[in-house]
């Protein structure tokens, strides 16, 4: 049995479509605290609601796991970050705390998904997966939560023999990722979309817009993450998930205009930047190519278009 937390969510449901499509049997354990479900209701999977910081939920949920993915985690767009520190770091460590003593007690290999945020302070562009431990470590508390997960694996590894794979997603997006009413809290790509296709005009970013991000279509983000966790030479490695072509955000803006059918000239307003708005990252993806042999395969063009069709008929998040 494979189990995925937050499984219902953006990432996590398409996991476990990819683990479906393989024949994999699957259990989905998720709090729903989005306040929507990203998993089909008749996916042949079994599903728990539970609360993952809760040490006994966790144990019950763990019964016959020989494999668990771990993506449920509180997680957001740049304001998110700014407006839920606290939140973030003490549930996200409640939930390392629980699953990997759940681990060590069921024998579960873990595969876990951390973030390109732990990179935020690298000055090494792209960014193999070594420069983890050369850059100091992230200021915000999303970014230095997803590091200490990493140690997680590392420590209970080393003390109880818990067998990891780590992954690091890139900047993904995708149908499925709702916008949200208030600018920061969901990610950059359906809040811009969303902008676009209501009519805003001009189109406002935060920023100057020449932060660079390397944009992973989910479906690839997917692939990735299963390839690497199931692989025998993914045991006990940490792997970057991601494109590795840089877009700046005003880039990305333009092409999003463009795809959406916008016949205006296209013009940009500038909202002040938060404090945490990385700069840059990019990753460097060859270790995870040489080893377990993944690359992704859709363009940010196919990406984007997909995903501004499912956001045209989709209902937005409350």
């Amino acid at each position: 049995m494979i189990l995925v937390t937050g499984g219902a969510g953006f990432i996590g449901s398409s996991v476990v479509r990819r683990l479906l499509k393989d024949g994999h049997s699957v259990r989905v354990v998720d709090d729903l605290s989005k306040g929507y479900v990203n998993l089909e209701s008749d996916a042949p999977v079994e599903f728990v609601r539970a609360d993952l910081g809760n040490k006994a939920e966790t144990e019950q949920v763990f019964n016959g796991v020989e494999l668990c993915f771990h993506l449920a985690a509180k997680i957001g767009g740049i304001k998110y970050f700014h407006d839920y520190p606290a939140t973030i770091l003490d549930e996200n460590n409640l939930m390392l705390s629980s699953i990997f003593s759940a681990a060590v007690n069921h024998g579960t290999k873990i595969v876990y998904i951390s973030s390109s945020m732990v990179f935020e302070r690298t000055n090494i562009f792209p960014s193999p997966e070594e420069a983890v431990l050369e850059s100091p470590p992230p200021v915000t508390h999303y970014g230095f939560s997803k590091l200490v997960g990493e140690y997680y694996c590392r420590a209970f590894n080393e003390e109880h023999g818990v067998r990891y794979t780590i992954c690091r997603p890139f900047n993904a997006y995708g149908p499925g990722e709702h916008p949200e009413d208030e600018p920061g809290i969901a990610h950059v790509i359906p809040d811009l979309a969303r902008k676009v296709l209501r009519g805003d005009y001009p189109l406002e970013i935060m920023g100057s817009g020449q932060q660079q991000r390397c944009f992973t279509y989910v479906d690839d983000i997917a692939d990735g993450i299963v390839t690497a966790g199931l692989h025998p030479k993914g045991e006990n490695e940490d792997f970057n998930i991601g494109e590795d072509t840089p877009t700046t955000v005003e880039q990305l803006a333009r092409k999003i205009w463009e795809l959406c059918g916008r016949t205006e000239p296209f013009e940009l307003a500038h909202a002040p930047a938060f404090q945490h708005d990385i700069q840059r990252r990019i990753p460097d993806v060859t270790k995870t190519e040489r080893v377990v042999g993944w690359r992704p395969r859709i363009s940010l063009d196919e990406g984007l278009q997909r995903t501004i069709d499912w956001l045209r008929t989709s209902v937005p998040a409350a």
